[in-house]
């Protein structure tokens, strides 16, 4: 027999008294090395906390001002809730009453709906003044003011938000402003479809194009609100004003 088969030989008889060694297994015990005494976890923690102690504080302290400062500004914003509620009360009065000169001038003692906009600008009372200031200030001819207002003006009100787009496209076709204006009567157009306003939205939005001598963008309206706004009233002038168009396209 071979060197090499000799030793081949003892390694497969090596090789099946491994396998046939029983294995066994010595359970861990629960010894104080593997599970610690919860008295020196305490002690650990203890020592953690002087350690750290000026961080730790620092981290109440933090915690503690944000907290009060959450409850703080809830309970401030309600106050500027109640007394923009009080200031805005005359203003809405002369609102109501067609008396915009008042509502942006204000009134003796009685505050105008800017001022209480500008004073109580977090509440939603303060940013409803906002709007009437901006109706007030398009009423008087003052159009660059009511853009201001009302461009600071937002509602979760999806309607009145839309109306305040539209506002706004108002009162930069009245300065002339035609892509301000197309911006705005888009904006109003698309904030929240509906058969009630978005129609008249989207004729003053053509109207603007017209107005910018772009024929084919006012065409595209009036058949955007053909299409999509079957029943409204304005569908048979879009009609009627996108044949005209189209007509002196074709003459062109």
């Amino acid at each position: 027999m071979t060197k090499i088969k000799q030793f081949e030989k003892k390694a497969e008889q090596k090789a099946q008294e491994e396998q046939n060694k029983e294995v066994t297994f010595t359970p861990v015990e629960a010894t104080d090395s593997v599970l610690e005494d919860p008295s020196l976890v305490l002690d650990k923690t203890e020592e953690f906390l002087k350690k750290n102690q000026k961080w730790v504080l620092a981290g109440l302290v933090t915690l503690v001002v944000a907290v009060g400062g959450y409850f703080g500004f809830r309970y401030y914003k309600s106050e500027q809730q109640n007394e923009a509620a009080a200031k805005l009360y005359a203003a809405e009065h002369f609102f109501q009453m067609d008396s915009l000169g008042k509502v942006a001038k204000g009134e003796g003692k009685y505050w105008a709906a800017k001022k209480v906009a500008d004073n109580f600008s977090i509440s939603q009372t303060g940013k409803l003044a906002r709007l009437y200031a901006g109706i007030a200030f398009m009423k008087e001819g003052k159009f660059k003011e009511a853009i201001t207002q009302l461009e600071g003006f937002s509602s979760d009100d999806k309607i009145i938000q839309g109306r305040a787009y539209s506002l706004i496209g108002d009162a930069n076709m009245e300065l002339n402003k035609l892509d301000e204006a197309i911006t705005y009567y888009r904006k109003a157009a698309n904030h929240y479809s509906n058969q009630f306003f978005t129609p008249t939205y989207l004729m003053k939005l053509a109207l603007a194009y017209e107005l910018k001598n772009d024929s084919k963008g006012a065409i595209g309206v009036y058949d955007e609100l053909i299409k999509e706004y079957y029943n409204s009233a304005e569908r048979t002038n879009a009609q009627k004003y996108k044949a005209r168009l189209e007509a002196s396209l074709e003459t062109k």
